[in-house]
């Protein structure tokens, strides 16, 4: 199942509870595997990025991404490292 982060949070995405609540979200969902689809998302804080991989590692759920701009992969790319050592 894919899901458009940016047609449901926004093309910024600031909030650390932004994070939690998609993943909330997606834990309710009756499915195993979700992409994450950053096409529209233009940018992150590392609030959101930190709270994303925690609450994804928390996660039983199978969630990947896609689509995401040179800007957000530096800073998704650095809260994976920071949250997976």
């Amino acid at each position: 199942m894919i899901i458009n982060l940016g047609a449901e949070f926004g093309t910024h995405l600031e909030s650390s509870d932004d994070a939690i609540e998609l993943i909330d979200i997606l834990n309710k969902i009756p499915k195993d595997d979700f992409i994450i689809d950053f096409k529209e998302v233009i940018f992150v804080t590392m609030n959101f990025a930190q709270a994303y991989y925690t609450a994804k590692l928390d996660s039983d759920k199978k969630i990947s991404e896609i689509n995401l701009s040179d800007e957000v992969t530096v800073v998704m790319g650095a809260a994976d490292e920071a949250c997976n050592p």
